[in-house]
């Protein structure tokens, strides 16, 4: 149940308390959302000295011509939507509409038109996601956390608490006590207490030196990683290459991972804020589902962007590394935009997802040619695929058609996925699935979770892939991963080892 109410002030409270009250037979949840001045306390949450007990989720996504990009930060854990196997979203889809009718969500800004997250999470790339290392992940997971707070695409700050309706009925009389002009310091007490609570849960995992770098450089050791079993993945893309020729399959993707151990948090929050700090145009996330456990990234993709029934998606495949000179960057860019390898890769990603799309809309734009996505490493083949659907479609009804995409799975989707499964040595885990939030108009911003790391207990584990379609040339799509991990080296530059 939604509700726009007026600015905060004591009058309202009432009211919002009265609704609370009466409809706290069926409501399990509240949601209260204020205006708030979000620069300082995102800047304290991002601090690595702030340790979080039950869960953290942090997001931010780059402006573009039309808006602010979203930033916001997530704390704890009330609830945690959980799905596997092969109807997961269809269960997630379930899941949230029950969880929304069980939610009051009273709003108190000046400006109620914006959309929020009242959930947040993602899913693995696999439907099924066995391998013990992400048991804290799951197959997918969407939690309803505790607090959140963030910066709108209007860029106006806001503060939301999630609180059981029955405490909501206390917490509200409680701010009604208050003056209207301590609002903002009822606000602030709230807050802090929130925060001193998350933080007394800590596991106590935060550590700033590992006994077992030995005093390499995280660089070196990441780069040493990186270099290593060239042989052994140059023939199993040779493999996938034969398959492709041998079969109906057109497309696989292929990724690798680098490992490193004696990694600790403290080069964990490094590595995150050198990622957002170089590549400012990506989407940077999060997941914390606990202290240690972690999986961040820097992904130029968006699977979907959702806000009413227009919908945004990233069709991105090709790729070429970025050139040390104006001149030679401008040769990598005109090869790749001619280049018939990866017009072809572009264009399997494309048309499939607009195969997809075709079913669901009254209207699809995009343009006739791909576009380039340049990163400060990498560029990439980029077409941005507008829709207006028939019908108001619930995001996960929407990842379920698309998810993965053949950018980070291959075609036909489960003849590629098949292949995958037998020649990838590792489970992907979240790599190359979806991270993102859902607010409770049904809008949403899903990602595709790639250029990312997991951090598990001291472990960080990298990933990198590439599509493989008839005529790739193997040695250059290992160099292609190599390129594609630079960011985390580049980030890595500078921390510090005992």
């Amino acid at each position: 149940m939604y509700n726009t109410v007026p600015p905060f002030n004591n009058r309202v409270l009432k009211q919002a308390k009265d609704h609370v009250q009466s409809n706290s037979p069926k409501s399990e949840w509240t949601v209260l959302t204020f205006d708030w001045d979000a620069e300082s306390t995102l800047d304290h949450l991002k601090s690595p000295s702030v340790h979080h007990g039950d869960a953290r989720f942090t997001w931010k996504a780059p402006s573009n011509q039309s808006s602010h990009g979203e930033e916001f930060i997530a704390l704890g854990k009330h609830q945690a939507l959980k799905a596997t196997g092969e109807r997961r979203f269809q269960d997630l889809a379930q899941a949230e509409r029950t969880l929304r009718e069980k939610t009051d969500f009273m709003d108190f800004r000046d400006n109620q038109q914006t959309s929020i997250p009242y959930i947040i999470g993602g899913a693995a790339f696999h439907q099924f996601n066995i391998d013990p290392t992400w048991s804290a992940f799951g197959s997918s997971q969407f939690i309803l956390p505790q607090l959140v707070v963030g910066k709108d695409r209007k860029e106006q700050g806001y503060l939301r608490f999630i609180l059981p309706s029955k405490d909501a009925i206390t917490w509200l009389e409680n701010a009604r006590t208050v003056q209207n002009t301590q609002n903002d310091a009822f606000l602030r007490a709230e807050l802090a207490q929130l925060l001193k609570t998350e933080s007394s849960v800590s596991t106590g995992t935060h550590n700033s030196s590992s006994p077992w770098n030995n005093g390499v450089s995280i660089r070196h050791r990441l780069k040493q990683a990186a270099s290593q079993q060239k042989n052994v993945w140059i023939s199993r893309f040779e493999k996938a290459i034969e398959v492709i020729q041998q079969s109906s399959i057109t497309k696989v993707v292929l990724a690798r991972q680098v490992k490193v151990d004696g990694v600790t948090t403290d080069e964990r929050a490094h590595l995150k804020r050198a990622l957002q700090e170089k590549y400012q145009n990506c989407i940077h996330f999060c997941v914390e589902p606990t202290e240690s456990a972690s999986f961040f990234g820097a992904t130029p993709e968006r699977l979907l962007r959702l806000q009413g029934r227009d919908l945004h998606i990233d069709a991105l495949a090709g790729s070429r590394s970025r050139g040390r000179t104006s001149t030679e960057d401008e040769k990598l860019s005109n090869d790749l935009l001619l280049a018939d390898k990866d017009a072809k890769e572009h264009d399997i990603v494309k048309r499939q997802i607009l195969e997809v799309l075709e079913p669901f809309s009254k209207q699809l734009r995009y343009p006739s040619a791909p576009l380039l996505k340049k990163l400060p490493n990498v560029q990439h083949l980029h077409t941005p695929i507008e829709a207006e659907l028939e019908h108001s479609t619930s995001v996960f009804d929407l990842i379920e058609q698309l998810h993965p995409t053949p950018a980070v799975g291959g075609y036909p989707k489960q003849e590629a996925l098949g292949v995958i499964e037998q020649m990838e040595p590792q489970n992907r885990g979240w790599y190359a699935g979806i991270v993102g939030w859902v607010s409770e108009q049904g809008d949403a911003d899903i990602a595709v979770s790639i250029r990312s790391a997991s951090h598990m207990k001291d472990t960080l584990t990298l990933y990198a892939g590439c599509g493989l379609v008839e005529g790739s040339i193997p040695e250059q799509e290992w160099d292609e991963t190599y390129v594609k991990l630079a960011p985390f080296f580049e980030a890595a530059e500078d921390v510090a080892h005992v």
